[in-house]
């Protein structure tokens, strides 16, 4: 039997059909598109088809709820989040109930780091859903990217519960403990993350951060001398170490640990501007505001470096230097009464008697406060 020719002379009809189908998305001209059209477009792994589909689904009934969540799930599958976001809230307009969308809605809010919009859509999946361990995790992480570390905690701790060997989650737990000043919640996160990699020189790290919250200095310094024999190249190891030594007084240790911190980092304004200060507490000016200088060219913002430039230019009857470093202090936090009570003495000194009674004035007010409030929390509850 002869083969019959497309009018062309080449292609069959029915290789002209396929071939036109792989250019036309949906079907024929005038035809509606149907919910099958769409999916069987997203089957085939045709996502900007499938979207054009689903558009023009919903176009065709705009009540259809579900259509605005499928055409959210492709635009997720096609990582643009903030026409999913605009999809699934269109839909949970038409249905709040309709299953899954408020998960998604929450999953796509979170996946562009808008943290605080995808906390709503995620608590409304875990009440439909309170065993939903998806749910749980991601509210937990929108909470603690949005800073909001007590909330963060209580899901992060569900979630950890269910997953014990996720060292990801159990850090960050652990740092939400930390960051709530709950210690002791800190310190067993980071036992179970000791057991779970006893080599990782971040985890002493923060075992040491947690103990010295809880006033735990000594054992503090052995994690973090435990985290430099593992790490000894580290930035911050060597800083954080001083910081300890110099808060317990321990001054020559903490010159040789700031010394090591700046040869990694030989930018690093917090070492310079401890190892001024110590150098103020040994009566050596001169090196002290070598480094205190050098610390305030790199960082404008550390308080104690303006502060004891203050007190050393206050020892060096340079009155207005030190009135400009100390009120750079003031600004920096206005909280504290020891940067007024030099300001006081600056202008006592300078026969400006007015000016020092408002800074000593400022001191009392800010003891008062102190004396205060310390007051009321060791007040004990009527009976």
């Amino acid at each position: 039997m002869e083969n019959r020719k497309s009018p062309t002379g080449q292609l069959s009809w029915a290789l002209l059909i396929a071939l036109l189908s792989l250019v036309l998305p949906f079907r024929s001209r005038g035809q509606t598109v149907t919910p099958a059209d769409a999916m069987a477009l997203e089957q085939q792994g045709k996502l900007e088809q499938a979207a054009e589909a689903w558009i023009a689904v919903t176009r065709n009934n705009p009540t259809d709820a579900a259509a605005f969540a499928s055409l959210g799930l492709v635009r997720s599958r096609q990582r643009k989040y903030s026409d999913a976001v605009a999809a699934y809230r269109k839909a949970i307009a038409l249905n709040p109930n309709l299953p899954g969308v408020q998960l998604n809605l929450g999953l796509a809010e979170f996946k562009q780091e808008h943290f605080a919009s995808a906390i709503e859509p995620l608590h409304a999946a875990l009440a439909a859903d309170p065993n939903n361990l998806q749910a749980t995790l991601l509210l937990g992480l929108s909470y603690y990217g949005a800073k909001r570390f007590d909330d963060a905690t209580k899901y992060l701790a569900t979630a950890a519960a269910k997953d014990q060997n996720n060292t990801e989650l159990l850090q960050m737990l652990a740092q939400s403990c930390f960051l709530t000043k709950n210690f002791s919640c800190a310190l067993e996160q980071f036992k179970k993350l000791q057991a779970l990699d006893p080599n990782s020189s971040a985890v002493h790290m923060f075992t040491g951060e947690a103990l010295d919250g809880q006033g735990r200095t000594d054992e503090a310094i052995t994690e973090f001398q435990a985290a430099l024999a593992l790490a000894p190249h580290d930035p911050g190891l060597h800083f954080a170490l001083g910081y300890l030594y110099w808060k317990t007084h321990r001054y020559d240790p903490a010159v040789q640990a700031f010394d090591a911190e700046l040869v990694i980092d030989p930018k690093n304004a917090q070492a310079l501007t401890y190892l001024g200060d110590i150098a103020m507490k040994n009566q050596d000016n001169s090196k002290a505001l070598e480094f205190l200088t050098r610390a305030t060219q790199l960082q404008t913002d550390i308080r104690l470096a303006y502060l004891d430039i203050g007190s050393i230019l206050i020892d060096e009857k340079q009155y207005p230097e030190a009135l400009t470093a100390l009120q750079h202090a003031v600004k920096l936090d206005p909280t504290q009464p020891d940067a007024y009570f030099r300001l006081g003495r600056i202008y006592k000194l300078m026969g400006n008697d007015p000016a020092a009674e408002r800074e000593f004035a400022k001191v009392r007010e800010l003891k008062q406060h102190e004396d205060d409030l310390t007051s009321k929390m060791n007040k004990k509850p009527a009976s």
